[in-house]
C-alpha cells in the first residue's frame, strides 16, 4: 500500500531545516518563562508591530530594572533575516543561560534582546511549505506590471520545499544559461567559454507563470528585506531594499527603538552578515569614493580585537555574509557610532569522515609484489602522475554543504532532481539547496552554540566603554585668575563611538560647558566639543584661563553614553593652589 501513497500524495516532505525550533506560541512562551522566573530581573515589551500584526518583542534583562534605562546597554537583535530563525534560538538561550547562570553580568549593564525582527517571514517559512522568505510583508510588484505579488513560487511537485526547475536545451525563446557542474553534477554552474562550455539547461524558481508574461515566479511575496532597508548604502530602485529607507514598520520600530536609548554601547545581530569571522575590509569606498564599504580604516584595530573574543569564546570557523547595502548592522555601526559584531552564529561544517579501514582488512587487500618487476612498479607510478586531478566544484561552498548534507544529514539539504510535467514547459526537473539549509544548525546543536555565544557576549560586554573624569584641577596664578585643568578617560576596550561615525559627525558628541561669562574666560572655549574618546585609554584634556567673580564656577559634561553631569568647582583664594576633585 506504500506505494499507491506515494502516488496519490507526492513525495514525502523532508524535514524543515529549522525542525525542533520555535514557532511564535512557543517564542511568546518562553519569554513569559522569563518573567515568572527572574521579575526582578526582565520586562517583556512590544517596541512595534509587523505589517501582518505581530508584536515585536523586546526583553530588557537588568539587575534591577528600576534603572534599567540609566545603564550602558548591549543590544542583541535576532532573525532580521526570514531564513535565519536560528538567531532566535541563539538569543533565547543566551537570555537564559545568562539569568540562571550569570546574572553578575547585569549588575551594571542592561541587556535589550530582541529575539525576532522578522515574524512574519519565520512564520510563512514555518508553514506547510518552505517558501524560502527572506523579506517581510510588503505588497510589491516586483515585475512592474501594475499588479502585486500575483506571480508566487509554487510547490508544483509537493514535497513542501520551493527549490528550483531546470528544463534541457529549452527552445531560443529561453536561452539556457546553465549546466550541471562536472565537478559535482547536482549543482549547476554558468558556462567557462574559455573551457569551451556551453549552457544547456534554463534554471527557474519552482512555480508557473501566473499572469503570463513568460516570466516564472518572479513577483512573489517577502521581497523586501530588514537588511537591505536601514539607510546606510541603502540601494534606491532596488526592490529587496523597499521603496524608501526604514520602510518597513520592522525596521523602523528598530531604528526607533535605538534612537530612544542612547546609552547602548555595543550591539550583536544574527543574520545572514558575518563581521567576526572575516573582518570587513577597510579600504573600499563607495562609488562617491568617500563613504568606506565595510569599516572606515581607523575601526581597524576595534574590529580585530572583536573578532579575536569571537574566535576565542566560539569554535565558528566558516561564515557566510551577504553584503553591507540597507544592512541593521552597517547602520548601527556608521550611522549610531556604536560598535557592531553581525554573525550567523553558525558555519558550514566538515564532512564526517569515513570510517578507516581495519589493518587486518587491509591486509587482504592484493598488493603488487616485489616479484613483479621494479620496472613494472615504476611505470605505474609514473602513469598515476600523468592522471588529472579531479575538477573542482565551480561553487566550493554549496559543495562543501552538500558534502556535508550528504555525510552527516541524511541528504537532507538537497532536494534530487526528479522530472516533472510541467503545465508550460513540459518535461523538466524539479530539485536544488534546501532554503535556509546552510543557515540553520541541527536543532540538538543549538544549546552548544548558544552556550558560545554567551561566552563571546561575556567578552563584548567587558570591552564596554568605561569613561572617568580626571579633575577638575584649579591653580590659582594671581590677580584673580585661575588655570582651570579637566580630562575625560576611556579605559574601556572600546571607543565611546566608532571612527566611522565621528568621521562623518553622524552622532551627538560629548559636551563639556563652562558655567561663566566669556569675557570671563580668558583662554579656552566654554563649549568644547569631544566627537568621542578612543579604547584602551583614549583621552581628552580641556584647559581653561578665568577671572571669576564668585568663589565657584561650574561644569556641565553632557554625555551621550552617561548623562549629564554638574561639577561645582570650588576657587582657592589666591596664593592658594589645589585639586578641586
Amino acid at each position: 500500500m506504500l506505494i499507491p501513497l506515494l502516488l496519490a500524495f507526492g513525495p514525502l516532505q523532508p524535514a524543515p531545516p529549522w525542525d525542533g525550533y520555535l514557532d511564535d506560541p512557543s517564542l511568546s512562551s518562553r519569554l513569559s518563562g522569563w518573567m515568572e522566573a527572574y521579575p526582578e530581573h526582565v520586562r517583556i515589551d512590544s517596541y512595534g508591530t509587523s505589517r501582518e500584526g505581530r508584536p515585536l518583542l523586546v526583553a530588557t534583562l537588568a539587575g534591577d530594572l528600576a534603572s534599567a534605562e540609566s545603564k550602558p546597554a548591549i543590544l542583541v537583535v535576532a532573525a532580521v533575516d526570514g531564513l535565519h530563525p536560528a538567531g532566535t534560538e541563539y538569543a533565547v538561550r543566551i537570555g537564559e543561560m545568562m539569568l540562571a547562570e550569570h546574572p553578575e553580568l547585569l549588575d551594571d549593564t542592561t541587556i535589550y534582546v530582541l529575539p525576532r525582527a522578522n515574524p512574519d517571514g519565520i512564520a510563512t517559512n514555518m508553514g506547510a511549505v518552505n517558501v524560502g522568505r527572506r523579506g517581510v510583508s510588503r505588497l510589491v510588484d516586483g515585475d512592474r506590471d501594475g499588479t502585486v505579488d500575483e506571480d508566487q513560487p509554487q510547490d508544483l511537485n509537493g514535497d513542501g520545499v520551493i527549490s528550483q526547475m531546470r528544463w534541457l536545451n529549452p527552445p531560443l525563446s529561453r536561452t539556457a544559461t546553465h549546466l550541471p557542474d562536472p565537478a559535482e553534477p547536482r549543482l549547476m554552474k554558468t558556462p567557462d567559454r574559455s573551457k569551451g562550455e556551453e549552457a544547456t539547461h534554463l534554471i527557474m524558481i519552482e512555480g508557473r507563470d501566473g499572469d503570463g508574461d513568460g516570466l516564472i515566479a518572479e513577483d512573489g511575496p517577502g521581497e523586501v528585506r530588514i537588511d537591505r532597508n536601514f539607510p546606510h548604502l541603502w540601494k534606491e530602485h532596488s526592490v529587496d531594499a523597499g521603496p524608501y529607507q526604514l520602510s518597513e514598520p520592522e525596521s523602523l520600530a528598530i531604528a526607533e527603538f535605538v534612537l530612544a536609548h542612547p546609552r547602548i554601547v555595543a550591539a550583536l545581530v544574527y543574520g545572514p552578515n558575518d563581521s567576526v569571522v572575516v573582518i570587513p575590509a577597510s579600504d573600499q569606498k563607495d562609488e562617491t569614493k568617500q563613504t568606506p564599504i565595510g569599516i572606515d580604516a581607523g575601526d581597524q584595530s576595534l574590529y580585530t580585537k572583536i573578532s579575536k573574543a569571537y574566535a576565542e569564546h566560539t569554535s565558528q570557523k566558516r561564515a557566510s555574509n551577504d553584503g553591507e547595502e540597507g544592512g541593521l548592522h552597517s547602520w548601527l555601526y556608521a550611522h549610531r557610532g556604536i560598535p557592531t559584531a553581525s554573525t550567523n552564529g553558525w558555519g558550514r561544517p566538515d564532512p564526517t569522515a569515513p570510517e578507516e579501514i581495519a589493518p587486518e582488512e587491509s591486509a587482504e587487500e592484493e598488493t603488487p609484489s616485489d616479484e613483479a618487476g621494479g620496472d613494472a612498479g615504476e611505470a605505474g607510478a609514473e602513469e598515476a602522475e600523468k592522471k588529472e586531478e579531479p575538477p573542482k566544484p565551480a561553487d566550493v561552498e554549496a559543495a562543501g554543504w552538500l558534502a556535508w548534507s550528504d555525510a552527516d544529514r541524511d541528504g537532507s539539504g538537497f532536494v534530487e532532481w526528479e522530472t516533472f510535467e510541467h503545465p508550460t514547459f513540459g518535461t523538466v526537473e524539479i530539485g536544488g539547496m534546501v532554503p535556509g539549509f546552510t543557515l540553520n544548525p541541527p536543532a540538538a546543536q543549538l544549546d552548544a552554540i548558544a552556550r558560545e555565544q554567551l561566552a563571546f557576549l561575556a567578552a563584548l560586554l567587558a570591552m564596554q566603554p568605561a569613561v572617568t573624569i580626571e579633575g577638575p584641577e584649579v591653580e590659582a596664578v594671581g590677580h584673580g585668575t585661575y588655570r582651570l585643568r579637566m580630562a575625560m578617560v576611556n579605559s574601556g576596550g572600546m571607543p565611546t563611538r566608532t571612527s566611522m561615525a565621528r568621521r562623518n559627525r553622524a552622532i551627538r558628541p560629548i559636551v563639556v560647558r563652562l558655567d561663566l561669562d566669556r569675557n570671563r574666560i580668558l583662554d579656552g572655549a566654554p563649549v568644547n566639543r569631544i566627537e568621542g574618546l578612543d579604547g584602551d585609554g583614549g583621552r581628552a584634556a580641556l584647559n581653561w584661563v578665568i577671572r571669576p567673580e564668585k568663589n565657584s564656577v561650574t561644569l556641565q559634561i553632557d554625555d551621550p553614553l552617561t548623562g549629564v553631569r554638574t561639577i561645582e568647582v570650588p576657587l582657592p583664594p589666591q596664593g592658594e593652589e589645589g585639586d578641586a576633585s
